[in-house]
């Protein structure tokens, strides 16, 4: 049984609009499953008011979460603190994950950490243009509730890509496309086992990182030719939504590889012939 604590309680309409607000002194939340998808049932307690009760999940934004309590009434509960009037978004679908914090990103002056870039700043392409970031999406994620194939970072071992590829290790999400051979490869696909893992070793919450371009494009991470952010999912599921530019991003004209079964034969058997020189130089 997982269990996540919060501060305060929220009662707000359907659409998210804060009602009005209620300081806990203690209020847990407690289920079963990993996966706490709409509609699951939790034990929602809290003992300064009373309440203990088998709650519908209904969505989250960012760590809080969101509860019906019947009707188009819901129950907030959250760590944050909101004001009467102010519309958090309910998220119903999975995360959006992107790069882990700490990821090096190339930029004509060298590599930086993703999280110190802001809107403006100019990274380096695959292709060696420099251009201006314009939105960098943030999206903190708690552990407790999450299915670990959609939440934890898959691990490329430094090296398990090619000769210096990637430089150093690099987390990712399990739905972030690498560019290889031409293809777009979703990590997920490339787990082997020995050099490509799933990382579950992870503190909780975890902050992931996104950057936006003007168009859908190849940035390089650890070395690694790596997509941006593309309009296939809502930007309301990021921390910083508010931040992000309207206009949407078209997603660039090559093949995804979503799975392992689709990873050509001739990528998986190079990754392959890798694994003893990168467990090596681990």
């Amino acid at each position: 049984m997982a269990e996540a604590a919060f501060a305060y309680l929220y009662a707000t309409d359907s659409s998210g609009v804060i009602l009005d607000s209620e300081v806990l002194q203690n209020a847990t939340v407690t289920a079963a499953d990993a996966d706490l998808a709409p509609g699951d049932i939790a034990e929602v307690t809290v003992p300064s008011i009373g309440i203990d009760e088998s709650l519908p999940y209904i969505g989250r934004f960012g760590n809080d979460m969101f509860f019906s309590i019947g009707g188009a009434e819901r129950w907030l509960l959250s760590n944050n603190v909101y004001l009467p009037g102010e519309q958090i978004p309910i998220n119903q679908a999975p995360y959006v994950l992107c790069f882990l914090s700490g990821t090096m990103i190339a930029t004509p002056d060298g590599e930086v950490a993703i999280e110190t870039l802001k809107a403006g700043d100019l990274v380096l392409t695959a292709q060696g243009a420099a251009r201006p970031v314009r939105w960098l999406a943030r999206q903190t994620v708690s552990t407790l509730f999450a299915d670990p194939l959609k939440t934890m970072p898959v691990r490329i071992r430094a090296g398990a890509l090619g000769e210096g590829l990637p430089k150093r290790d690099l987390y990712v999400s399990s739905d972030h496309a690498l560019e290889l051979d031409g293809l777009l490869v979703q990590a997920g696909a490339l787990v082997n086992g020995t050099t490509i893992v799933r990382h579950t070793d992870m503190p909780s919450p975890l902050v992931y990182y996104h950057v936006e371009l003007d168009d859908h494009s190849l940035i390089l991470a650890e070395g690694v030719p790596a997509e941006t952010f593309v309009d296939n999912v809502t930007r309301r599921r990021f921390d910083n939504w508010q931040e992000a530019p309207e206009a949407p991003v078209a997603e660039m004209d090559r093949p995804r590889i979503k799975s392992a079964r689709q990873v050509p034969a001739r990528i998986r058997d190079r990754i392959d012939a890798r694994v003893p020189a990168a467990v090596a130089a681990a």
